[in-house]
């Protein structure tokens, strides 16, 4: 029988295009003797492909695996073994300690943890513990079919797989990338700007590892879509030049990249007079209220409540941050527009020291039901949300252009839509927001934040930790002009202004080096940007 409306979503597959299966078929070039391993065959797109491309393969050196019995009799049609089960069943069983193969390729399902039926988690989770790695409550099931098949090659294979975008940046693949770098000679990424799978706005990207190869190193090839692929074939893969894998869970976003552009950003990168983020601010997530429209009021609601004595000024929202200072006045125009800009704080007391208005309220977030909230309901008091510290400053979290840092000069709290940041002891914060305005940070800030389908750069506290600042000559910096150019969208000249002070006068770049930059982050946001418009 067909499988029904949304079966293959659940089930965390999808029907892998002929022209990628055949691209990577003809890449892997085995041979009439090439053991092959298919280890979640679906429909059979990769064993047809074997079919189809390059010289016969003798039928008992193909294995398929698929878990669902519909998908593997339809695999079978092909003429190879097609074996019905689990991949991590068969690894343990067939795999371990027994055989090894030549060319394993495939597009393994894409499910997150709490999807990832129990049983075949506990499987594929106990197998990567043994094979060294760590996952957790972030590991999507790509990730163990890609390391096991990866341990399952022979000392000169090869493996293709068609791989989420996230291998590129998220924290759960760091200990992918750096085994990936360590156990392959030659890697070659390919990715697309136009996504290649009907159904889905999932970026993906071929990876192809060779274990041994005259050539080392890692390159990545950037095509149009699958028009590109068909057109120029296993050519198109000589378009890129290589680059040296540095074998550390650092993101590869970064091998976009030239080698010379890899190499200035390194140098500076490396550079003692600038100065690195944790020197100069401690940076930390805002608040989690666990329901805003409790927790978050306008001035009206206040005034509706009797509230005034029951209330802290918020930041909630990005947009309510148009330059790099917030001033009183600011705020208070937010006030007067009817923006949230309120929090409910009445403090970690019992229900009879509130006030009447506070009481009144939180029996009416009962009411609607927000205390049985996981956040709320966790806490002792599910209407005291604990604040550690105010923030000095904010962080953008989620950046379009790019990122920046808001002076508050209003004592404000702030939601989990921004980061807080609080200056260390004789930093000026002036000169901090002021400089981290220039071309040098902007660039390297695509390398260290994440994009996903709809181009916002978006940054967690550990990725601004690693921030670098050039900070010789901040002092001499203008806030307020920085401010005013910031509010009219004049971003081109910040950087002129703030390059020709931090760049050219104190770490004594040439005009090329500063040039140089600029592409780097012009390359790197318009190619994140690109994907807001083609998903």
């Amino acid at each position: 029988m067909k499988p029904m409306d949304g079966y293959n979503k659940l089930r965390g597959g999808y029907y892998t295009p002929p022209d990628i299966s055949d691209f990577m078929i003809r890449w892997a070039n085995p041979s009439p003797e090439s053991r092959i391993l298919e280890p979640s065959c679906g429909d059979g797109s990769f064993l047809a492909a074997i079919r189809k491309n390059g010289p016969r393969v003798c039928d008992d050196h193909v294995t398929g695996i698929e878990l669902d019995a519909y998908e593997a009799e339809k695999a079978r049609q092909y003429g190879y073994t097609v074996m019905e089960g689990d991949y991590f069943s068969y690894y343990k069983q067939n795999i371990e300690g027994r055989q090894r193969f030549d060319v394993i390729v495939g597009n393994p399902p894409f499910i997150r943890y709490q999807n990832f039926d129990e049983k075949y988690r506990a499987a594929a989770f106990d197998l990567m513990k043994q094979h060294g790695f760590h996952p957790n409550r972030l590991t999507n099931i790509w990730l163990p079919f890609l390391l096991l098949s990866c341990e399952a090659l022979s000392d000169s294979g090869k493996i293709g797989m068609v791989i989420p975008a996230e291998l590129f940046q998220v924290n759960y693949a760091a200990e992918a990338r750096e085994y990936l770098s360590s156990h392959f000679d030659r890697l070659t990424l390919v990715t697309f700007k136009k996504l290649v799978f009907d159904g889905i706005q999932q970026e993906v990207v071929l990876l192809l590892g060779e274990k041994r190869s005259r050539e080392k190193g890692i390159r990545v090839v950037e095509l149009d879509g699958l028009d590109a692929l068909v057109g120029e074939g296993v050519s198109c893969l000589d378009r890129s030049e290589m680059k040296k894998l540095d074998h550390s869970t650092d993101k590869w976003v970064k091998y976009y990249l030239t080698n010379e552009e890899l190499e200035i950003l390194g140098r500076l990168n490396a550079d003692e007079r600038i100065s690195d983020a944790q020197e100069l601010f401690e940076v930390n997530v805002g608040l989690v209220s666990g329901e805003n429209d409790f927790f978050l009021c306008s001035w009206d609601n206040v005034v509706e409540w009797n509230l005034e004595k029951d209330v802290s000024p918020i930041i909630s929202r990005s947009e309510q941050v148009r330059g790099v200072l917030l001033s009183e006045g600011e705020y208070l125009q937010l006030r007067e527009k009817g923006k949230r800009v309120y929090m409910f704080t009445p403090g970690d007391r019992p229900l009879e020291a509130l006030s009447e208005g506070a009481s009144r309220y939180i029996a009416w977030g009962e009411g609607k039901g927000y205390d049985k909230n996981y956040k709320c309901r966790i806490r002792k008091r599910w209407y005291h949300v604990p604040i550690s510290w105010k923030a000095d400053a904010f962080l953008i979290r989620q950046a379009n252009l790019y990122p920046k840092m808001v002076l508050n000069f209003t004592g404000a709290l702030v939601t989990d839509t921004l980061h807080k940041v609080r200056f260390h002891e004789g930093v000026d914060g002036s000169a901090v927001a002021s400089a981290f305005l220039n071309t040098y940070t902007l660039a390297l800030s695509e390398t260290l934040g994440r994009s996903y389908g709809g181009g916002v750069l978006t940054f967690e506290p550990g990725e601004m930790r690693k921030m670098r600042i050039p900070m010789k000559g901040a002092d001499k910096l203008d806030i307020k002009k920085i401010d005013r150019l910031q509010r009219e969208g004049r971003y081109e000249e910040i950087l002129s202004y703030t390059d020709q002070i931090l760049l050219y006068d104190h770490l004594n770049l040439t005009e090329y080096e500063v040039k140089l930059l600029h592409s780097i982050w012009n390359k790197m946001r318009d190619r994140r940007l690109m994907r807001r418009q083609s998903s």
